[in-house]
């Protein structure tokens, strides 16, 4: 998504600290909100819902000789697919716009004929491919975002991108370079939505990061007992839909607190 490099870092440092169990804030910053650009009768489509491919997080020693796509569950496709109805369902919710139902725009010709950006992202480090969710396209530019709400005729349109990842945490002892002992794992989010109007304005922009916590739905898998176990990332899909099922409500809960005048806090709660 057209995030700025400088809260991509943060994230990204943050995301870091998360994994070896470090920190339990993120300083995301504001939202950003053009108050102007929202309201009961606003239109807005939901146009790109994405993920980067990758789950990542810590492997086994053997997971590490393979190729991503060869370990089960690495691809984050079946959780962008069933995140999805999540975060149709949350915005479709939000009192502060209208939402055109997403089957009329998926069916419609400005979104079949829409230029679609190249599925693939690359930030600092990082490089990934793109899965989208169920029939929908990847935008990120900001005039095709523009284009799309001309040519739908709404007054803005979204996009929502979610990042899966893994951090684990447990007792355990080393010998040799190797760790022995039991480890819980706990599926993260990093959800972020933009939202662009007709002349390719950014009216939008906010993140979040959740981690799974014991007092959630299947959120920890303790199964590793050596460093030689691989990471069962597929038992871990479950928790990863959730936990960003929540991080999208809580988008939701901090675009409402911004309309309503209500403080909405720069760093917020991981948990």
């Amino acid at each position: 998504m057209n995030i700025s490099k400088s809260r991509i870092l943060i994230l990204a440092l943050v995301v870091a600290a998360m994994a070896s169990g470090c920190a339990q804030m993120s300083i995301t910053g504001a939202a950003d909100v053009n108050k102007e650009a929202f309201g009961p009768k606003k239109k807005f489509a939901v146009v790109s819902i994405s993920s980067p491919k990758t789950f990542r997080g810590e492997q086994g020693l053997l997971q590490r000789f393979k190729n991503n796509d060869d370990i089960p569950g690495v691809n984050t496709q079946p959780i962008i697919n069933k995140l999805h109805p999540k975060i149709i369902r949350a915005l479709g919710g939000s009192r502060n716009i209208t939402l055109i139902p997403e089957a009329k725009v998926l069916a419609s010709s400005a979104y079949k004929n829409a230029t679609e950006d190249p599925r693939l992202i690359k930030m600092f480090f990082i490089s990934d491919q793109i899965n989208v969710a169920n029939n929908y396209k990847y935008i990120s530019d900001a005039q095709n975002f523009a284009k799309l709400a001309r040519d739908l005729n709404v007054d803005g349109v979204i996009g929502v991108t979610a990042s899966f990842s893994v951090a684990s945490g447990g007792s355990a002892f080393h010998i040799n370079g190797l760790s022995f002992g039991k480890k819980s794992y706990y599926a993260m989010a990093i959800v972020s939505a933009i939202a662009y109007d007709r002349n390719g304005d950014v009216i939008w922009k906010d993140s979040t990061i959740k981690e799974a916590e014991p007092g959630d739905t299947k959120a920890i898998i303790a199964f590793d007992t050596t460093d030689f176990t691989g990471t069962a990332f597929m038992k871990l899909h479950p928790s990863a839909v959730e936990i960003g099922g929540k991080a999208v409500d809580v988008l939701l809960a901090r675009l409402d607190d911004t309309m309503a005048g209500k403080p909405v806090e720069r760093i917020q709660r991981i948990k």
